[in-house]
């Protein structure tokens, strides 16, 4: 938790007996009006304590919510192409490890899922460290630079001599792939202080986090048949391709713009009176421990965002459950392992598709998906109809959020008993793999709802928040794929996805019980209480956004 002076009694306190010397006070008042008269896009707060608070002037052009359509579009669209090449990497090798471990002369089917597994573990690793460094040196660096180590750690992947540096460059993949999977949400939250354009914004967002390891398996199953190194090639063309883009992506984090325009102020001034708002909140020390510990602290002390993380583990670790699920279900015996073979496939309820038309079962998921997207702006529209006409109900954030959930929920669990119960021989194929349109609707609109209902609850924080989620839902994604095997070889198709269907059904009630205790747990949130004094300084000095206002 954060910690420091107040900014609202910073400014709202008027009292004070120490005075600036002459020389000061002539030099600060100078540079004051030059620097106004020059630059219109920063107002100066004089304090209580001497000290000059650098603000963003009401309407400023330097502010990321007042940037032209044009340079938030493509801000928004490379960081949204940065997530998806993200997601792609994190399924990316699972039609192509039989090919691997083939080439690498490995028969134990227990590693079978590391490449995966392991890159999801550094899933964890990433969102403790980059997510709070966001917030405390900005958005721009971390995701450059965790985005240039991942290019490299993908030709590393593509050049990999054994089995072994394979994992490990899936490992330093998986650690700073993390990073634009939590901060990218931040960069919205910063460019969009409008509920109804950031809502939009993060359910594209949403849909390219959540689509892309869906991709993954596409790539791999068919570009496998001309070497399991094409797949990390193709990869790696992608990401070279964003990282271009990004040398043109422009930092969002507000403290981190007025830190740097104060230390411009200071340098010409020659004068330390002139600071950040970030500047009087906490000392270099603290900021430390913060980065390490926030998003951990988020995860055990706010239930919102535990609850949602829960929820949303579920969804996201059925996705990479699915891609050791699909092949068992519609390959053929040579791809299996050998317990599956001796206790499952002898019974003969596969489809033995190869791997190129097994990849192509995941497009209805896909398409499920993205149309979850249509589904979140439609209910948008609604919301905002219905807001305008002063309806009593659309009042509240979590309706704004979370009926979309209450909806996907159910979806999430109908296309699980749907797949267990229709994936046999004697009914065709076609019948399991539009369970997908269900499921892949169902697990993303999840995603938009709870992800976007936690990052307008935590705003500027939604980076830790998100870093949160992406922690939990990756250990998940980790280990569900392990029991795959194991689980279908005991309970057979019908019965071993059918436990993941009661799985489901228990979380339903979680975006319920958020509409009913939502108001009470974020009043009760130290980090939005500390986002209300934030406002109310804001109101103080007189440089609220008229969105905020």
């Amino acid at each position: 938790m954060d910690t420091g002076r107040s900014l609202s009694s910073l400014i709202i306190n008027s009292s004070s007996d120490k005075k600036p010397t002459s020389n000061e006070k002539e030099i600060g008042s100078k540079m004051s009006k030059a620097d106004l008269r020059k630059d219109e896009d920063y107002s100066l707060v004089d304090l209580p304590t001497q000290e000059i608070l650098v603000e963003f002037s009401p309407d400023s052009k330097s502010n990321p919510n007042h940037w032209s359509l044009n340079k938030k579009i493509y801000n928004g669209v490379i960081g949204l192409i940065v997530v998806l090449n993200s997601g792609i990497s994190s399924s990316l090798p699972s039609n192509a490890v039989p090919t691997i471990m083939q080439d690498f002369n490995l028969s134990d089917d227990g590693q079978k899922v590391l490449p995966t597994a392991i890159f999801l573990i550094g899933y964890c690793i990433g969102p403790l460290v980059f997510s709070p460094l966001s917030e405390t040196i900005g958005r721009r660096p971390v995701i450059f630079w965790t985005f240039t180590v991942f290019c490299l750690g993908t030709l590393g992947c593509a050049l990999a001599p054994n089995w072994t540096s394979l994992l490990i460059f899936r490992v330093i993949c998986g650690t700073m792939a993390a990073a634009p999977q939590t901060v990218v949400g931040g960069v919205y939250a910063d460019m969009f202080s409008d509920l109804r354009t950031r809502g939009r914004a993060m359910a594209m967002y949403m849909s390219a986090t959540s689509f892309g390891p869906i991709i993954g398996p596409i790539i791999s199953g068919c570009s496998v048949r001309y070497g399991w190194r094409w797949t990390f090639r193709i990869d790696l063309i992608l990401s070279g391709v964003t990282w271009i883009g990004l040398l043109f992506f422009s930092e969002t984090f507000s403290p981190v713009l007025l830190r740097k325009k104060a230390k411009t102020l200071r340098k010409a001034t020659e004068s330390d009176r002139y600071l950040a708002p970030q500047e009087l909140k906490s000392d270099g020390a603290f900021t430390l421990i913060q980065t390490i510990t926030r998003p951990l602290t988020m995860l055990i002390f706010e239930p919102i965002i535990l609850f949602t993380a829960i929820f949303i583990s579920l969804a996201w670790s059925m996705v990479f459950f699915y891609f050791q699920a699909y092949p068992i279900i519609f390959e053929s015996m040579s791809y299996h392992s050998t317990l599956f073979l001796e206790q499952y496939l002898l019974r003969k309820d596969t489809y033995h598709f190869d791997v190129a038309m097994t990849s192509l079962t995941y497009i209805p998921m896909g398409i499920g998906a993205a149309s979850s997207c249509i589904f979140a702006l439609y209910y948008d529209a609604l919301y905002d109809k219905a807001k305008k006409l002063g309806k009593r109900w659309a009042s509240s954030p979590e309706y704004h959020r979370l009926p979309l959930s209450c909806v996907a929920g159910p979806c999430l669990t109908i296309s699980l008993f749907w797949l267990a119960w229709s994936a046999k021989q004697s009914i065709h194929w076609i019948v399991p793999v539009l369970s997908g349109l269900i499921f892949g609707m169902g697990y993303q609109t999840i995603f938009i709802s709870l992800l976007t209902y936690v990052t307008d609850a935590y705003r500027i924080y939604s980076a830790s928040a998100l870093a949160s989620s992406v922690i939990m839902r990756s250990v998940a994604g980790a280990l569900f794929p392990l029991a795959a095997d194991p689980l279908y070889a005991k309970l057979g198709v019908s019965w071993g996805t059918s436990v993941l269907g009661f799985a489901s059904l228990v979380c339903i009630p979680i975006p319920f019980a958020l509409l009913y205790f939502g108001p009470w747990i974020r009043k009760t949130s130290p980090f939005c209480q500390r986002l209300l004094e934030e406002d109310l300084m804001k109101s103080s000095s007189g440089t609220r956004t008229p969105e905020e206002v």
